[in-house]
């Protein structure tokens, strides 16, 4: 079982009123090496994000479901488009260079285009054995 886990916070601000903020926590586990989970504060959201994504989104907009990631007009800044709920996403301006900072720490554990190589399939496969209801497997 694979231990490691990198892990920061920062807070990050609302788009439309830079007075309220809140802290935004970044963990990455080499077992599940394509995703990075980002936990707002406050029960606002919890979601795993593609890494890829992440990193695409700090120089082009990027988006995958739950998220639109994309450079503001200030470099020291990326939007994040928290899309939950489509007819109100939360827009927060989020200091980019922390990101960027937190995703090349992942890059050292896991580089990328190494993720497959980090994945224990044997026991990703009991996994999908134990969980598929009995009569489903041959």
């Amino acid at each position: 079982m694979d231990l490691i886990k990198l892990s920061t916070c920062m807070p990050i601000w609302q788009a439309d009123n830079p007075d309220n903020f809140l802290t935004v926590w970044l963990h990455y586990i080499p077992a599940d090496p394509w995703f990075v989970r980002i936990v707002v504060s406050g029960g606002v959201v919890s979601l795993d994000v593609p890494r890829d994504v992440l990193l695409r989104g700090l120089e082009q907009p990027a988006t995958c479901e739950d998220l639109k990631i994309q450079p503001s007009g200030d470099p020291m800044w990326t939007m994040w488009s928290l899309r939950w709920n489509p007819e109100d996403p939360l827009t927060f301006r989020v200091p980019r260079e922390n990101v960027r900072a937190f995703l090349n720490e992942t890059v050292k554990l896991v580089p990328l285009g190494a993720e497959e190589s980090r994945v224990d399939w044997d026991a990703e496969v009991e996994l999908l054995l134990e969980e598929a209801p009995e009569g489903d497997v041959p």
